[in-house]
């Protein structure tokens, strides 16, 4: 049956070409969306994991690093650092800002940083020199044009984009890190200098502990020593990041996801379908030469099978150029294809919806007269 089916696919290679790509372009839809959700819990996760440091603390009370406030006592760092064990208490600040001209808004998320914290993939420019540098992400960058060197105004005051990086983005925003002295300078010169109490001085502390240290009996220490903190290792904030991002687009991902697993696996089942119905004359000529149902049903799951598992492979290479097309032109977004659970999850509906399609026509191949074989056309 192999050899019959193999021969079946090479007589009518064109259309077995089509229906492989039919099937290839149902495959990469799903992926993509479904990398497209991942994508979007990976950089909540990521953007707390490249700030660095052992230990992660918040404002007493606060879980999350994004989109949740968290501000701190100035004389905490030292309150820290005081605690055998810790080596440096790094600060750390973020508040969010809007730019863009007028008509083209974008939430910024301003990163302030000393010392640790700042961008980790920077792909050009320069890291930040002076109280005016501002690092900026690629999505922000590709957005505004913006190249190192030029200027980049919030709220009336200018920075420099001294470097542009690349990973600084989630929920749907961009970051842009600047120093301590820039930020001083931004609340004093520009026009939110009247709501300066309402912005945050300080609002986490990134702790690097001295060499062979536990970092849960630290943790304990420092919670217990100073009680304005929650102390979090890195891996434990970025997943409640993740968490967050889930809850907050979980809804609307899942339902988007699940549409594409349901049109995309109805319309692999379609074509499948229709390519067996097609082969109706062939199988009544298999019934005039005595071949039994099973052995037909056999060699249609072959046929089909081998069609799938061409079409697979070029799927995942459309899903990976798409995802490619997507982040170069659009980097504020992350797309993971080549995830190893999700290929895998796929290729079994592909699979399962394969085998469906395959099966379906065989009551219609049951009651073809074996004397179709014979009729002209």
């Amino acid at each position: 049956m192999w050899r019959l089916a193999i021969k079946q696919l090479t007589y009518e290679w064109s259309r077995s070409l089509l229906t492989a790509l039919a099937i290839s372009a149902a495959i990469a839809m799903i992926l993509v969306l479904r990398g497209f959700e991942q994508g979007l819990y990976a950089q909540s996760e990521n953007v707390v994991l490249d700030r660095g440091g052992d230990l992660f603390l918040t404002q007493s009370g606060v879980s999350n690093f994004l989109a949740v406030r968290s501000s701190l006592p100035q004389l905490t760092r030292s309150e820290v650092e005081a605690i055998k064990g810790v080596k440096t208490a790094h600060p750390l600040t973020g508040f969010w800002a809007i730019y863009g001209p007028q008509g083209n808004k974008f939430p910024l998320l301003l990163l302030v940083y000393d010392t640790k914290g700042g961008p980790t993939h920077l792909i050009e420019g320069e890291p930040i020199r002076s109280s005016r540098d501002i690092v900026i992400d690629i999505g922000l960058s590709k957005r505004f044009n913006l190249k190192p060197g030029e200027p980049l105004v919030v709220s009336d005051f200018e920075f420099t984009v001294s470097g542009i990086t690349s990973g600084s983005s989630a929920l749907f925003s961009t970051f842009a890190y600047v120093s301590y002295d820039g930020m001083i300078d931004l609340f004093l010169e520009s026009e939110i200098a009247p709501d300066i109490s309402t912005f945050p001085l300080l609002s986490f502390l990134l702790v690097e502990l001295d060499e062979g240290m536990d970092q849960a009996s630290i943790a304990q220490q420092i919670e217990e020593a100073v009680p304005v903190v929650d102390v979090f290792q890195p891996g434990t904030l970025a997943n409640n990041d993740k968490a967050l991002g889930k809850e907050l687009f979980g809804p609307i991902m899942n339902v988007l996801v699940i549409l594409s697993y349901i049109i995309g696996m109805l319309v692999i089942g379609m074509i499948i379908y229709s390519d067996v119905s097609l082969r109706r004359r062939s199988f009544a000529v298999m019934k005039a030469l005595g071949f039994k149902l099973s052995h037909i049903a056999k060699g249609i799951l072959i046929h089909s099978m081998i069609i799938v598992l061409l079409a697979y492979p070029i799927g995942v290479f459309l899903a990976h150029m798409t995802s490619m097309g997507i982040e170069f032109n659009m980097p504020v977004y992350l797309v993971q294809v080549l995830e190893p659970f999700g290929l895998l999850k796929v290729l079994i509906g592909v699979l399962a919806m394969m085998i469906i399609g395959s099966l379906l026509p065989l009551r219609l191949i049951t009651k073809t007269d074996p004397v179709l074989a014979f009729q002209v056309e």
